[in-house]
């Protein structure tokens, strides 16, 4: 049965297809899920020219069948035109820009607007779904932090039983429910780190021919990544206070090993053994190979962005455990005996604010320089862009609004902005970055292992390896822990802690993403010629400091 705010009905392809009774009812629904006119407008539009495609190959006259409904996180429009097979990713005017944004959408866990589409017995089913996340983040709803309130309840209930009975829930329940949820996500986390390495790659073809600038963007986000791991590194150092300790000696033939360690002896061993480096070399490799043969190997592409798309919902499944993994790693901790770890975790915090604010600041000053906007008129241009993913502690929140900023306040040219924006959030995630290594140094800490350089040269590449493919923060962080030998169990205690540092990480990186497009869209030229104006004229010296200071 339909809920009152959802429609239902018929009508017929047109040549204005915006006055349907499709494009209104569409509207209505938008509209009051609390979308704003412009983002109605924008939603509408793309939906309507799917219909623009399908009038030119059916011709006006032909009938469709609509089915527009809210629900819980997202808002459906799905369309059913009866007749031969059309798909809007290959054919259509619009059809190179949704495949690309179709790709983007899995990479982001349909974070943005995602369209599908299936041909079943006789007729053409197109999908537009629209995510509800643009709402403010309620933290008394979010069942993570149910799951760390209850996990200290009943850790306090567990000490209160006999001895037996609590060690039996500890050894029996607790611990092997919380390893089966860890090994889940290590286990996907090979093919996603891999398919999303494709079908990231792949995708840069649809961007007009961009693959060279796009392979430079992917080198300057390297060095970001790797800025970002040198701060987190220090601040964890200092705040952890087990930087430099233990074991100082660091041989080259080490530092050689761990680079050869990343080339795959062959195409099957990095699955089985779950080898996070060699994955991603397979990816890069897998991407570029199918990049270069271009629609040679069309039907490949497709098949893999289905299989990408399966992986992704694989692993939304497995995440929508995530709040079992606080609930299960406190409860056992303070059935233990342990509970004063948790108090720990004000450090976690701590390095964490201390990292996202000293490399936003230094991101400020370094784009200032280069691009000559003083850092008041820089903050009024990221600033609505940041608000929505403080409320939301979600950086696919804020896409739309990142694509407005950009193309209507800066006029960053469109063929930039569709490619840099999805590129610079679904992967090289500094969110990502400097969760791990501040988690690695807390995780560290906690077992007494001695920080050695060896600890940090391992602790840079393989960061660097699960930024580059951004599998989740839980995922990345039980990877990393599982590098070093420490019990990956600490993920759930770096869940808690994240709960108090996400919002504010989560408008820095999109602040930080924001700046960098400034930076280079001006650098490459890949702003309006009418837009220039704002950009004011570089401070020689200033320039060649920051340049020399940060790269």
């Amino acid at each position: 049965m339909l809920k009152h705010e959802d429609q239902q009905g018929e009508c017929i392809l047109s040549c204005n297809n915006q006055t349907s009774s499709f494009a209104e009812d569409s509207r209505e629904v938008l509209r009051k899920a609390g979308f704003s006119d412009s983002e109605t407008d924008l939603f509408v539009e793309r939906a309507v020219g799917v219909l623009d495609d399908y009038t030119a190959f059916f011709g006006e006259g032909t009938k469709l069948v609509y089915l527009i409904r809210k629900g819980l996180l997202k808002v459906e429009l799905r369309i059913m035109i009866p007749g031969e097979s059309l798909d809007p990713f290959i054919e259509g005017n619009g059809a190179k820009d949704r495949s690309f944004e179709k790709v983007c959408g899995i990479n982001l866990n349909a974070g943005s607007f995602g369209i599908s589409y299936k041909y079943i017995m006789g007729c053409n089913i197109i999908s537009i779904s629209i995510p509800l996340e643009g709402k403010s983040r309620n933290i008394i709803r979010d069942p993570v932090v149910w799951g760390v309130l209850l996990g200290i309840v009943f850790g306090f209930l567990c000490r209160i039983l006999p001895q037996e009975a609590n060690e039996s829930i500890i050894n029996n329940i607790a611990s092997p429910a919380l390893n089966i949820i860890l090994s889940l996500i290590s286990g996907v986390m090979g093919p996603v780190i891999f398919i999303s390495l494709i079908s990231s790659i792949i995708a840069l073809e649809d961007i007009n021919n961009l693959t060279d600038l796009g392979f430079k963007i992917i080198g300057r986000f390297i060095g970001i990544i790797l800025f970002l791991i040198a701060v987190s590194v220090v601040v964890s150092g200092l705040i952890f206070q087990n930087f430099g300790s233990g074991d100082t000696s660091f041989s080259f033939s080490l530092l050689f090993s761990l680079i050869f360690d990343i080339f795959p002896t062959n195409m099957i061993e990095p699955f089985l053994t779950n080898n996070t480096a060699q994955l991603v070399i397979l990816g890069f490799l897998t991407g570029s190979g199918l990049l270069l043969l271009g629609d040679q190997v069309s039907e490949l592409k497709r098949i893999i962005e289905q299989v990408n798309k399966w992986v992704m919902s694989v692993m939304q499944i497995i995440l929508f455990t995530m709040p079992a993994i606080p609930f299960l790693s406190i409860m056992r901790t303070v059935a233990s005996g342990k509970g004063k770890e948790l108090l720990s975790g004000w450090k976690f915090v701590v390095a964490s604010y201390i990292v996202f604010t000293v490399c936003i600041a230094a991101k400020a000053v370094k784009t200032s320089i280069l691009s000559g906007i003083h850092i008041p008129k820089l903050w009024q241009l990221i600033k609505p862009v940041a608000s929505v993913s403080f409320m939301t502690g979600s950086t696919t929140a804020s896409l739309k609004r990142f694509y407005e900023v950009s193309e209507e306040d800066l006029k960053i040219k469109p063929s930039f902005s569709s490619f840099w924006i999805p590129m610079s959030t679904a992967m090289l995630s500094p969110k990502t970055a400097v969760n791990v290594v501040i988690a690695s140094f807390m995780a560290a800490q906690m077992e007494a292992m001695p920080v050695s350089y060896a600890f940090i040269m391992i602790l840079v590449i393989v960061t660097l390896e699960l930024s580059t493919a951004s599998p989740g923060i839980p995922a990345a962080c039980a990877a990393v822990l599982k590098s070093f030998g420490l019990p990956i169990e600490y993920v759930g205690l770096i869940s808690t802690y994240r709960l108090l540092t996400d919002n504010y990480g989560a408008a820095c990186c999109i602040s930080y993403n924001m700046l960098e497009e400034i930076e280079v869209s001006h650098k490459l030229g890949e702003i309006e010629k009418e837009q220039q104006h704002i950009f004011g004229k570089p401070l020689r010296g200033c320039r060649c400091a920051a340049v020399l200071f940060y790269g």
